[in-house]
């Protein structure tokens, strides 16, 4: 799949942080929770806003800090070493495949440590290293290295087995103990059929170019491979992502009682500003195949935007419709009711408005279940279909 590298979030903040009107001076101070207001008046102003960390944007944002905390954007990026992700994988063995071999997991400092042998009898099993994991577990959580290539630039190795959450009811394959739930081990989506060219192949897919920028812009506030290392890394998807950095608006916001509106709050910020964002990690129809458009399978329901966009209702509404009609962007989507679902789908389709089109089955409910059923993909991972639609023959 090609996947287009656009960092709207941020540069977009960036954007209209240039147009509140302040003096460009120098380099900036970093801005920490502890600075007072008369601090803050002392700093140089930067030529670009800089990031400030999601504590400081908590100081009067708190409720949607809270909400954000509980989201998968606040853990789609984590250091294998951290309890949280290595807890999962150490000590078990997984069968790969015939042509991958077995892979044994062990915790380290630095991260967690793959070992692969051909079968249990083998002594001799060769390591490789990831340090980096990417998912919050809601749907899977996937490990991946940094490997330098014979023409010395990057890719990423996305390892062959993937770590996915326990269904209500479902047996774990293996006793995994977490906070969060007990899960099961299985292969990473678009491995099912990858045959190894080389030992290192065994481990995984490798990643490279636009698609590699894409994976760490996508999962981190910032964050870039230079030289075969992670650099300027602010793991998961924070306030910052989608804001752009808050350096400017906290200076202002701690001198003035009502400072000027910022990113994602000012009057030019509209309905398309928020598809383009949402979409640029989300997938928007430039970023698949005409092919793929066409066929729309089963592995476009992860990428919602793509269906929204085909959706009488969002045409229809004169493209009114957008991803926080029916979603809070703080707050993790799973935790509102499908009936608060339903209602938001009734607020457009009630039947004593004549401009409105009513459903001729039931409404009442069953809004979702009928227009945006949830459907199991790879792996067992279940998605709602955003190309809400009378479905025939279902």
């Amino acid at each position: 799949m090609h996947i287009s590298r656009r960092r709207i979030g941020w540069k977009a903040g960036s954007l209209f942080a240039l147009a509140v009107g302040w003096v460009v001076q120098s380099t900036s101070v970093p801005i920490t929770s502890g600075d007072s207001p008369r601090e803050i008046d002392q700093l140089n102003v930067a030529a670009f806003p800089t990031f400030v960390g999601k504590a400081v944007c908590a100081e009067c944002h708190r409720s949607n800090f809270e909400m954000h905390q509980a989201s998968g954007h606040a853990s789609t990026f984590t250091l294998t070493s951290e309890p949280v992700v290595s807890n999962l994988f150490d000590g078990k063995t997984v069968d790969a495949g015939e042509l991958h071999g077995l892979f044994h997991y062990r915790s380290s400092e630095e991260g967690l440590l793959v070992l692969r042998a051909l079968d249990e009898s083998v002594d001799e099993m060769v390591p490789m290293k990831f340090p980096y994991a990417l998912g919050s577990g809601r749907n899977a959580i996937t490990l991946f290295s940094i490997l330098r290539e014979e023409s010395k630039t990057s890719s990423i190795m996305e390892h062959r087995v993937s770590w996915y959450p326990g269904r209500e009811g479902e047996p774990s394959n293996h006793q995994v103990t977490d906070s969060r739930q007990t899960g099961r081990f299985g292969l990473t989506p678009g491995h099912t059929n990858s045959e190894p060219l080389d030992a290192m192949d065994c481990f995984g897919e490798r990643i490279r170019g636009e698609k590699m920028d894409s994976c760490i812009d996508c999962h981190t506030t910032s964050g870039k491979i230079v030289d075969h290392e992670l650099t300027d890394l602010i793991p998961n998807v924070d306030c910052e992502k989608c804001h752009g950095p808050g350096s400017e608006h906290v200076r202002l916001a701690r001198r003035m009682d009502n400072p000027p509106a910022f990113s994602v709050g000012r009057s030019d910020w509209d309905g398309e500003s928020e598809i383009q964002l949402c979409g640029s990690c989300h997938r928007l129809p430039r970023h698949v195949s005409p092919k793929e458009l066409r066929d729309y399978s089963s592995e476009l329901l992860r990428l919602q935007p793509i269906g929204l966009l085909r959706s009488e209702c969002y045409v229809k509404s004169g493209r009114s419709l957008t991803c926080s009609t029916c979603h809070n962007p703080h707050q993790d989507a799973r935790l509102k009711s499908t009936a608060d679902y339903d209602q938001d789908c009734r607020t457009c389709h009630q039947p004593h408005v004549e401009s409105q089109v009513a459903c001729s089955v039931s409404t009442d409910g069953g809004c979702v279940k009928c227009h945006m059923p949830p459907i199991s993909v790879e792996q067992d991972m279940v998605f709602h279909d955003h190309w809400i639609r009378v479905r025939e023959n279902e």
